[in-house]
């Protein structure tokens, strides 16, 4: 009979690789010239590795009031994603995968506005981890990738798996 187990990172070691795949992350909208050889793979590896850690995110809410987060500027870090990302652009999806008929609704999606939408979402998680609580910042990761950026970042994953094909 075999055991399985299971171990939990506890809540530093959940943040401290949190805040490392979000620094790595976010360095694509930040930096116009981040030097890597195989930026999509590099790109994929710290997609999965974000989407991992919301799966399990874990927090207590916290009740305090902070200062208002800042806007970070879209245009700014789309024009750093696509200096990075230079073959990045359109491309079509089926907006409704159960229907396997001849008139497939399509929709257009674009690589550049979803790796910025994550990386301006994962900005402000960042911000929230220097600037709020521990727990505020993990409702923030929480909240935005629910209602926000895990579309676009499954949508990239996927875009990112038909490039290799």
């Amino acid at each position: 009979m075999h055991k399985h187990v299971v171990t939990h990172l506890t809540k530093p070691e959940t943040l401290n690789k949190l805040r490392e795949l979000i620094d790595k992350i976010t360095e694509f909208g930040i930096n116009p010239k981040v030097e890597l050889s195989d930026k999509d793979s590099v790109l994929k590896k710290l997609l999965v590795g974000i989407y991992s850690e919301y799966l399990n995110v874990e927090f207590e809410f916290d009740q305090k009031d902070y200062k208002e987060e800042p806007d970070f500027d879209y245009d700014e870090i789309l024009k750093n994603v696509k200096s990075n990302f230079p073959d990045f652009g359109w491309y079509s999806s089926v907006l409704d995968s159960n229907k396997m008929e001849p008139n497939i609704e399509i929709g257009i999606e674009d690589e550049l506005d979803d790796l910025t939408d994550i990386i301006k979402d994962l900005m402000l998680v960042k911000w929230c981890m220097e600037n709020t609580s521990e727990n505020n910042a993990l409702w923030h990761f929480e909240f935005s990738m629910r209602i926000h950026s895990e579309q676009h970042l499954v949508n990239l994953l996927k875009r990112l798996k038909e490039r290799n094909e």
